[in-house]
């Protein structure tokens, strides 16, 4: 195999599989959005943040799993391959990842040994309740949950901190796929189309008013252009701040370039 060592190449990687997938929601009347560092880097940078080194887009629950049910077969086409946890190889979280099967990237934190390949990750957007006291204690129980299936998913490692082996420890007594069909009941209990307030349930603390997500808009990203939250101002806002400042120089650093292989 021969190793991915420079970031542009990865970026390359990545943009193809977005493309596809793209063309895909088009061709299939599926709306997904730019979500986290990818929005940010569409806004700030037209393209990826210069250090970044990944893909992120949300969908709605039900453009999600219509996603999920009608790509596959375009995927194996196209020299992809969806990854999550009713899938093999196995990925306990419950979002998706979209493959290039041309490509190998492991993940030394993880117990499972299958290896992925470079990614799209695809987040589902999900409903909350309406009433702001049941609201905030469904929110906190849905993170509590979501923390212990990133726990329950990873090795042990010295380099850690005495609490967070222990923390790796108490949720290894779980079982990662369990919680991940539990959080996801969790998730479908709101009908994201009857709810006024949506969240990621496995990707930050953030809620947001369903509004936020009514139009889309195309933004220029690198040579093409993908589709953004319209009202992409506010949501980067309450992630980041003030998203146009550059972050300090010491935290500019990509986070998956490591272990990644054409096979």
């Amino acid at each position: 195999m021969r190793e991915i060592v420079e970031l542009d190449e990865l970026k390359n990687i990545e943009l193809s599989i977005m493309k596809k997938v793209h063309l895909f929601c088009v061709e299939q009347n599926i709306t997904y959005y730019l979500s986290y560092g990818t929005l940010l880097g569409a806004v700030r940078h037209k393209g990826f943040i210069p250090w970044d080194d990944d893909i992120d887009i949300q969908m709605t629950r039900p453009d999600y799993e219509k996603f999920l049910n009608l790509f596959p077969a375009y995927a194996k086409q196209n020299g992809l391959m969806v990854v999550n946890h009713t899938t093999k190889p196995y990925y306990g979280r419950n979002f998706s990842k979209i493959i290039d099967c041309d490509t190998v990237l492991i993940e030394p934190q993880y117990k499972t040994d299958d290896p992925i390949g470079v990614f799209v990750d695809i987040w589902p957007l999900d409903g909350l309740p309406d009433n702001k006291v049941k609201r905030y204690f469904y929110d906190k129980r849905a993170v509590l949950l979501s923390k212990l299936i990133l726990a329950s998913s990873m090795k042990k490692d010295k380099s850690l901190s005495f609490f967070k082996r222990a923390a790796i420890f108490f949720a290894g007594m779980f079982n990662p796929h369990k919680l991940v069909l539990k959080l996801e009941r969790m998730a479908k209990k709101y009908p994201v189309e009857r709810s006024k307030f949506i969240k990621c349930y496995l990707a930050g603390s953030f809620i947001f008013s369903r509004d936020e997500y009514k139009e889309k808009i195309l933004l220029p990203f690198e040579d093409t252009e993908f589709f953004a939250p319209a009202e992409y101002d506010s949501i980067l806002k309450k992630e980041y701040g003030n998203y146009m400042q550059l972050p300090p120089l010491e935290e500019r650093v990509p986070h998956h370039i490591i272990n990644t292989y054409y096979k």
